[in-house]
């Protein structure tokens, strides 16, 4: 037992070293210093450490309302691992004891490295990433009732690492990404590339929180997300063309996505121009296990393939589900690859992909049905689709991928730009919210009526205005002469009573 006691420091040590390794940096500390004192309420300025809930390893939840707050070195990010958790599970649906992360300062929703979170949890499955050099952990107690189960509460131990423009890797389950500099204004001449890889078997979703970047530039009188000088661009998997979901400026948000599996990357550029006054862009992403199903969030876009997980090994897969959102008009799939095994002798009734368009499988619905391994692109009509596949005996040989991108129509559904008004000879930008954004522009035409040249709708107003003040001024005469016609009554009145006394 003396010997289990002192090999699980040593263990802890030599994992955290190997995390910094291999991430590039250097072992900046000793052992001795790698645990912090049982405390609450505290901030930390360090680079390493170890923290456990009050009382650890008996949790009370009425004395356990806590507040960490982590500082690091400037230029450094912090990563953060559990080394136990168990907190009392949810009561109808709420935790009554509960860690929340946040991303910085404890400011706000925006600030979310994940939501509050209880129970018991595999240790590996929300490890986080900070976006800069600060973190904050808050410990949640809601009641002094004493449970009749023991908890533990939690241990973790967090260490910093530098934060890379080009090049940056996340692996823990979770995490904030952020362009250079933010929240302040982006430098120019950037080319930053995060790659996204969690643990084999995760999928996760990536969602925007904050996004300012410069808007797209106008050529050949057209304004087009191709033409950003500054642009985001995210990827599934590979940095190829086939596998970009989008490429997003602008001061609005992109759209919340789906992964297929446990890479993705992020693209940030810059142009080579002064100085920019936008501040770029705060991203989260959270991993999760799939079912053999997969996970499906309802995003606008995302990515379509069988988990490789124990579920799935050398079984019948059979799936069905539909991916609908309303931010767009319609869907592009395309697909990615096949494995060499699937599809080899065409379709039967236990080998086939079908995506309906809509959420029906009739016949007159079935968009394609997939007996071949050709990668090409198809448009759904609507903002709905139908998926049913059937894979024998699956294996990674007979698995496949392919992306849904949702893409909006030119038919005016939501106006970003709320605040500008149309006038003559304005023209308005209609941009859209889906994640491939299709700017319009719209002339806006001058105020006529009934079609009538504008010289004579201005006629027309201009009329009516005299009419109606010529209208106004007559009733306030008409009025004013009946209010002297009373009072010229009334002083005769009194007149004729004087000379009766």
């Amino acid at each position: 037992m003396e010997k289990l006691v002192f090999i699980m420091p040593v263990l802890a040590y030599l994992v955290l070293a190997s995390d910094i390794m291999d991430e590039g940096s250097s072992l900046e500390f000793e052992l001795e210093d790698f645990d912090i004192e049982k405390r609450c309420d505290y901030a930390i300025k360090q680079n390493y450490g170890k923290i456990k809930s009050p009382n650890y390893p008996f949790f009370n939840p009425s004395n356990s309302s806590c507040k960490y707050v982590i500082t690091t070195r400037e230029g450094k990010v912090v990563a953060w691992r559990w080394s136990d958790f168990d907190l009392p599970p949810k009561v109808f649906g709420h935790c009554r004891e509960s860690v929340t992360a946040y991303d910085g300062q404890v400011l706000g929703i925006n600030q979310y490295l994940f939501t509050p979170i209880c129970g018991r949890y595999s240790l590996n499955s929300f490890d986080f990433t900070s976006s800069g050099n600060q973190l904050s952990i808050v410990l949640h107690a809601k009641t002094n009732q004493p449970d009749i189960e023991v908890y533990r509460g939690f241990s973790a131990y967090f260490y910093s690492k530098p934060y890379r423009c080009n090049n940056m890797v996340y692996r823990t389950a979770s995490g904030a990404i952020v362009s250079p500099h933010f929240p302040l204004a982006y430098p120019p001449n950037q080319d930053c590339i995060y790659k996204i890889q969690v643990a084999p078997g995760m999928i996760f979703s990536l969602n925007f929180a904050e996004f300012a970047l410069g808007r797209p530039a106008k050529r050949n009188n057209v304004s087009s997300v191709e033409n950003c000088d500054d642009y985001v661009e995210v990827y599934e998997g590979l940095m190829d063309p086939r596998h970009r979901y989008f490429r997003h400026c602008g001061l609005y948000k992109p759209p919340q996505i789906l992964s297929g599996g446990n890479i993705a990357y992020i693209k940030f550029h810059s142009s080579k121009s002064a100085l920019s006054l936008y501040t770029g862009f705060r991203a989260f992403y959270s991993a999760a296990y799939p079912d053999k199903c997969g996970l499906h969030y309802g995003t606008a876009s995302g990515a379509m393939s069988i988990p490789v997980i124990p579920q799935t090994d050398n079984v019948d897969i059979e799936c069905q589900f539909v991916v609908k959102s309303r931010e767009v008009a319609y869907y592009k799939i395309r697909w990615l690859s096949f494995g060499i095994d699937i599809f080899k002798h065409g379709c039967d009734k236990n080998n086939y992909i079908e995506i309906y368009d809509g959420f029906y499988n009739r016949k007159d619905k079935l968009l394609t049905k997939k007996c071949d391994r050709k990668l090409e692109e198809i448009n759904t009509q609507y903002n709905e689709m139908l998926i049913r596949f059937k894979i024998e005996k699956f294996n990674p040989t007979r698995n496949f991928k392919f992306l849904y991108i949702g893409v909006t129509d030119n038919t005016v559904k939501v106006i970003t730009d709320k605040n500008q008004t149309c006038t003559t000879k304005t023209t308005i930008v209609y941009r859209y919210s889906g994640p491939e954004i299709i700017s319009r522009e719209v002339t806006c035409k001058p105020f006529t009526i009934a079609g009538l040249p504008v010289w004579a709708s201005i006629l027309i107003v201009i009329g009516s205005s005299i009419a109606g003040i010529a209208l106004l001024v007559g009733g306030y005469c008409v009025i004013r002469r009946r209010s002297r016609s009373n009072e010229s009554y009334g002083r005769l009145s009194r007149s004729s009573s004087d000379g009766s006394i």
